[in-house]
């Protein structure tokens, strides 16, 4: 083994121990540090203090191979400030890397595969290549099978025409998209005429009726673009007010090595949105309250029961399927008959809702379990 990565495995025991979690540093950002979730880093860091760490924050884009080292960013609570700094390439990495596209996840692709291939340096997770990739690996287990909506990869909009035939009403969502972000309804209307209803890639409402197939077909030609999607039943998942709801429990592995569930929410969504997604103007609620006021008792003790075992369930069958994971957001949706649906599951989730909730416990915890596994992790890589 090259010596450098030899002495970078081979740390004193009381040297700092290096996070480094990778993102897309974003130019059109002008503020100081170039990247997104700042307050989360920011918190990630001081937590990671405690622990006798440092989190840097680096574009793997930026990584100097023949120094093999990487500039990033490091923040110090002595400072209050963010801090620009050279450092070796971190032993242990997360990947927080969002992509505007598929061209940019090619050219990140590169990079991020040279790390992997370094002998020294562990990555938390492997990302989830896509909501139809996770589908057919759920779609393996029995007992998930049947908590899954009815889904297909759309290769031609026929397909949306012979879905309003026999359901009036289907989903249409990007393979790879977050934060309910150009996920639309459209619903064949009694009178004839179709409406589409969602957001789109900036997370803003869309709504739009269509009097012709030809009309509707040329907007979703537009709307969709070179993007892969899927085509999904509709489920009815809201309140006895019209407004949507979805369960988020967020899972994670721990200084044990073990997954353990966070914590779960519910979170809902404006009056008229079909997506509870808090990105887009959706509030958290208490889960347990939230399921007592709109189902009955015997309802909600099945459900609660029904979320625990699919939370511990999906992340041991999707890491067996899929490869290695360390957190996951599970999106749950529960039908006006207390049915429970797995909506999705992200490899990068939010954990902002507890923090929206004031649930000061979950909060840590979502930020301390990440830095013990990484911990965990690091001690395991030292000893072999």
């Amino acid at each position: 083994m090259d010596k450098f990565w030899v002495n970078m495995v081979n740390r004193h025991p009381q040297e700092k121990i290096s996070l480094g979690v990778m993102v897309v540093y974003r130019r059109s950002i002008r503020t100081f540090p170039p990247f997104s979730d700042r307050g989360f880093y920011r918190r990630l860091s001081k937590f990671a203090e405690a622990r006798g760490m440092e989190v840097l924050i680096f574009d793997p884009i930026f990584v100097d191979w023949n120094g093999k080292t990487v500039g990033g960013y490091l923040y110090r609570s002595e400072t209050g400030k963010w801090h620009k700094v050279r450092r070796a390439i971190p032993p242990i990495i997360y990947d927080r890397c969002f992509y505007s596209g598929r061209s940019q996840f090619i050219r990140y692709s590169n990079a991020i595969n040279r790390l992997r291939r370094i002998p020294s340096v562990r990555f938390l997770m492997r990302g989830l290549s896509g909501k139809w990739q996770v589908q057919q690996a759920l779609a393996l287990h029995p007992t998930l099978r049947k908590h899954l909506p009815e889904t297909s990869v759309l290769t031609d909009l026929d397909q949306v025409f012979e879905w309003l035939e026999y359901k009036t009403s289907c989903i249409l969502k990007p393979n790879g998209g977050s934060h309910g972000k150009k996920i639309v309804r459209v619903r064949k209307m009694p009178d004839g005429r179709c409406e589409v209803t969602g957001r789109d890639s900036a997370n803003q409402p869309v709504h739009a009726v269509f009097d012709t197939r030809h009309h509707l077909r040329r907007w979703l030609r537009e709307f969709i673009g070179t993007r892969k999607y899927l085509i999904q039943e509709y489920l009815s998942l809201h309140t006895a007010d019209g407004r949507s709801f979805d369960v988020r429990s967020l899972v994670q592995k721990g200084g044990d090595g073990r997954w353990h569930i966070t914590g779960m929410a519910a979170r809902v969504g404006q009056p008229g949105s079909l997506t509870a997604n808090i990105h887009g103007g959706g509030t958290g609620a208490p889960l347990l309250p939230f399921l007592q006021e709109h189902y009955e008792v015997m309802e909600v003790d099945d459900i609660m029961r029904r979320l625990q075992e699919l939370s511990s369930l999906i992340p041991r069958h999707i890491e067996r399927n899929i490869g290695q994971l360390v957190e996951l957001g599970i999106d749950f949706g529960i039908d006006q008959s207390g049915r429970v649906w797995i909506l999705e599951v992200n490899s990068k989730p939010g954990r902002s809702i507890f923090a929206q909730l004031q649930d000061v416990r979950r909060s840590r915890a979502s930020v301390c379990n990440l830095l013990d596994y990484a911990r965990y992790l690091f001690d395991r890589q030292l000893g072999g």
